[in-house]
Parts: structure tokens; sequence; C-alpha cells
């Protein structure tokens, strides 16, 4: 888990130039509430955006970068994060 920690920390640090901070939006990131959506090929996850802009934008880079990652359930859908409101 630590690994993971590290690597997504990691992640963050290229669209977030605060380094003394980014340990803090990771948490910020994993704390946020959120929706989930399932369809026939996806389960999509969506986050509530953080306010603050700068952080905003490494949030939904982060969620570009795990979806990128092409994770797989064992159901075989899709796993999707993504940034924004509540979809209802």
């Amino acid at each position: 888990m630590w690994n993971v920690r590290k690597q997504m920390i990691d992640w963050l640090s290229q669209s977030f130039d605060q380094e003394n901070e980014v340990v803090d939006l990771f948490y910020a990131i994993t704390n946020c509430h959120g929706w989930v959506k399932s369809s026939k090929t996806e389960i999509i996850v969506r986050l509530e955006p953080i306010q603050q802009p700068k952080r905003r934008a490494a949030q939904e880079q982060l969620c570009r970068k795990l979806t990128s990652l092409g994770a797989r359930l064992p159901s075989g859908k899709w796993l999707v994060l993504e940034v924004g409101d509540n979809p209802s």
C-alpha cells in the first residue's frame, strides 16, 4: 500500500508544483465524497471537485492518469475515475 501511495503522490507532483502541500492534496483527493455509476462496460467513480483551481486541476489530472492505466474489475468492466458534480 505504501508503494501505491508513493506512486500516486509522485504523479500528483507532476501537475502540482507546491511540494510541501502535495501529500495533503493526496489525502484531500482520497477523502473526497463522490458517486458511483455502472454501465454495461464501465464503473464510473465521480469525485466531488476540490474548490481551489490548482488543486482541482491536479485532482483531474490524477483521475485521468488512473483511468489511463486501464484497470479492469473482475466483472470485466473498466474502471473510470473523473471529477465533477452529482450526475443525477
